[in-house]
């Protein structure tokens, strides 16, 4: 037994360690059970042998040869690993040919257990992610693996909207399948006894691209066209769903959230100034002479941001952050977003993002030596 919890021990810290967002420790065990329910012990100690980037079989395979393993059998047992979901590999990490490498907790192997969730890892995910993991998610001055995009129609038309904020350019310039699939932190929820209030809509989430074929891969989802993808969105705005894509100028993904599921959402809650650690380029304004009170906006807000005050919206400016739910159904048109005075721009892509984030981790030191091993072809 010792030996078994020791080699989940190692994944932790090496997923802990390598990722651009770690997996740190909890008290509680709730890291290790997490690990136990996706990984045999032997699966987490052929894990330990990746690398945070994607690398050819011949690569990997010259740490482990001296178990004796044939280069066949790694690679059939990485796919394996693969189709579960708990490493990178197929699209996700080169449309062209094999490549694997670690995958983060999330956005990672978490996700990737959509359809497939079973109570043992939803009540170890709702430990650790209470606990310990948003400390971890949401850190001063790094960037967040998603964002917050306006509803289209809450943006005044004087305000300049970028294509990267623009959910029908994001759909509009998607390369590849477009792919709905069902939102794993809904399931997580259902799993738990805490059916949404929001909706009973199950697939609120999309890919484009790469990313969609990669959970194409996965058996996950089903393709869409773009017409259909538009359609859904607006659907999820009507709901007061937020749109939260991922947070770069090329879209991967976008997920329609809300309070009462949404991790990210949840976890962001916890500190006093959940505003601080949203990338977004909007907020709420109110004007008090046209606000007549009705608290439509309040029931809506999924941040729990605005408040009546002497029965006049009021905005909390700790919490909002510009999705523009409030504006949309406001009948007396007291509501409005306005652009933030300085333009946050996401990085190019996903991967570019994922880089920032690591530099930030690792600091101008680690960074130099982390490019130096990239250069020597060593794990990294």
């Amino acid at each position: 037994m010792v030996e078994t919890n020791d080699v989940y021990r190692k994944l932790q810290q090496h997923i802990d360690e390598r990722m651009p967002v770690g997996f740190p420790p909890s008290e509680s065990g709730a890291d290790i059970r997490i690990l136990k329910s996706l990984f045999t012990p032997e699966e987490a100690s052929l894990t330990l042998n990746l690398s945070a980037l994607a690398e050819p079989i011949e690569r990997i395979y010259k740490r482990v040869k001296d178990s004796g393993i044939s280069i066949k059998e790694l690679e059939d047992k990485l796919d394996i690993l693969v189709s579960k979901g708990v490493i990178m590999g197929g699209s996700f990490n080169s449309p062209d040919k094999k490549l694997y490498s670690t995958a983060q907790y999330a956005i990672g192997m978490f996700e990737f257990q959509v359809d497939k969730l079973n109570k043992e890892i939803v009540q170890a995910a709702a430990d650790y992610n209470k606990n310990v993991y948003y400390k971890e998610w949401f850190k001063a001055n790094v960037p967040t693996q998603m964002r917050t995009i306006p509803i289209g129609q809450s943006v005044l038309p004087e305000h300049h909207i970028s294509t990267f904020d623009d959910v029908s350019k994001i759909v509009d310039n998607a390369d590849g399948p477009v792919l709905i699939f069902n939102c794993v932190c809904k399931q997580e929820m259902a799993i738990l006894g805490k059916p949404c209030n929001v909706t009973d809509i199950p697939d609120t989430c999309m890919a484009f691209g790469t990313f969609a074929k990669g959970f194409i891969e996965l058996g996950v989802g089903r393709e869409i066209n773009k017409s259909e993808a538009m359609e859904r969105l607006q659907k999820y705005q009507e709901l007061g769903l937020i749109l939260q894509p991922n947070n770069s100028q090329d879209s991967a993904f976008i997920c329609a959230c809300c309070g009462d599921c949404c991790q990210v959402l949840q976890m962001v809650k916890k500190f006093p100034r959940p505003a601080d650690y949203f990338t977004t380029n909007f907020h709420a304004i109110v004007d008090s002479e046209t606000c007549e009170g009705c608290n439509t906006c309040v029931e809506r807000c999924q941040m729990d941001a605005l408040s009546l005050i002497n029965n006049i919206a009021t905005v909390d400016y700790d919490r909002c952050i510009g999705c523009g739910n409030c504006v949309v159904t406001c009948e007396s048109g007291a509501i409005k977003l306005q652009k933030n005075d300085k333009e946050k721009v996401p990085p190019k892509d996903f991967g570019a993002l994922l880089q920032k984030i690591m530099m930030k981790k690792r600091g101008f030191l680690g960074s130099m030596k982390m490019m130096g091993k990239m250069i020597l072809k060593k794990q990294i």
